[in-house]
């Protein structure tokens, strides 16, 4: 045996043991995870078991987890992912964002190249293949390290250089939003799941929106707090958006727009909403307002009309694709998502 601080200088593969997460698991987990990100992070604050468990235990769309240990049992790595089920081309199917994959400080010279990092990620695509039962599509914002190390090894694939929507919210247009009414709430409502659907129309792939997802995102989520506003019009739903305060791609206290979905066509509505998330960033004395689109959906441009302008991030968007039909090239110009699909808010 060998403790975690003294490593051997080599371990053999065939040592290793790479298997899927088990109940009980999660307490080396997160112990792992902590030590991992605060060796690189001098702002990082430790995840606790109740985040975990509500990140994949409790998400409606499941969770992905293969992990790595050594012959003692202590964790190696991990290579976890987010579920989302999704509307592909009008049809159910599932993504998954991989997420928190990570090495044990102690064993990260422990194996040569690839490394315990491509050895856990070899397994985990397992949960790649065709719809509706397997991930269509695993996607990630990683690191430039993992990006390097994913598309040598791991058949990562870029979508897109991120962009980001930006404003002052006392220099935002307005206009004329119509017969709307918008009503913050403490949930979503039941028809909240006909707006995904109906995007989907629109767009070839959109996260499902219904109410079990979405109140698990933000309503239940154990540690940040959401603002949410609905937009009917004689009662029937037309859209809704999210709005939080956070510290956002190395940017102190912006308002962000966490989530945002609105029926096709519904300027009002937009309109509408627009205005709500402008008075919620200046109630809280955020003097930049941030949204975050793909460059080619509809709203990259409407927000742009009411006063926002684009400004580049550091993040970027990759993948590794199941099937012929969805690659990088196809997600670039048919795959809507928000901040809320992510993990960064």
């Amino acid at each position: 045996m060998h403790s975690r601080h003294s490593p051997p200088v080599s371990l053999r593969i065939s040592d290793i043991t790479i298997r899927e997460y088990r109940a009980g698991d999660e307490v080396q987990i997160v112990d792992t995870f902590n030590r991992a990100f605060a060796q690189v992070d001098p702002n990082f604050v430790p995840r606790t078991l109740e985040r975990w468990k509500w990140q994949y235990l409790d998400n409606p769309s499941g969770w992905r987890i293969m992990l790595a240990f050594a012959p003692d049992d202590s964790l190696i790595s991990q290579y976890a992912g987010v579920g989302q089920r999704v509307w592909l081309e009008g049809r159910p199917a599932n993504f998954s964002q991989a997420v928190d994959s990570m090495t044990d400080p102690a064993y990260r010279r422990g194996l040569k190249k690839p490394g315990f990092f491509v050895l856990t990620g070899y397994p985990y695509f397992r949960y790649g293949g065709p719809p509706p039962d397997k991930d269509t599509v695993c996607w990630g914002a990683p690191v430039p390290s993992a990006w390097r190390i994913g598309k040598t090894y791991l058949g990562y694939r870029l979508i897109r250089n991120q962009l980001k929507l930006a404003v002052d919210p006392s220099a935002l247009k307005s206009s004329a939003a119509g017969a709307v009414d918008v009503e913050e709430v403490a949930s979503f409502p039941e028809d909240v799941g006909q707006l995904s659907a109906a995007l989907a129309e629109v767009h070839g792939a959109v996260a499902v929106r219904d109410k079990a997802q979405m109140d698990w995102r933000f309503v239940r989520h154990p540690e940040e707090d959401y603002s949410i506003a609905m937009v009917r019009r004689s009662g029937r739903l037309l859209g809704y958006a999210v709005f939080k305060q956070a510290d956002f791609d190395r940017e102190e206290g912006p308002g962000l727009v966490a989530d945002w979905c609105v029926a096709p066509g519904e300027e009002g509505a937009e309109q509408a909403l627009v205005a709500w998330v402008r008075e919620c960033a200046l109630d809280r004395g955020a003097d930049r307002l941030v949204a975050l689109f793909p460059d080619t959906c509809p709203q990259w441009i409407s927000f742009q009309r009411r006063g926002f302008r684009a400004e580049p991030t550091r993040y970027f968007l990759v993948c590794h694709c199941f099937s012929r039909r969805y690659r990088p090239r196809w997600l670039y110009d048919h795959w809507y998502y928000t901040l809320g699909d992510t993990d960064l808010v």
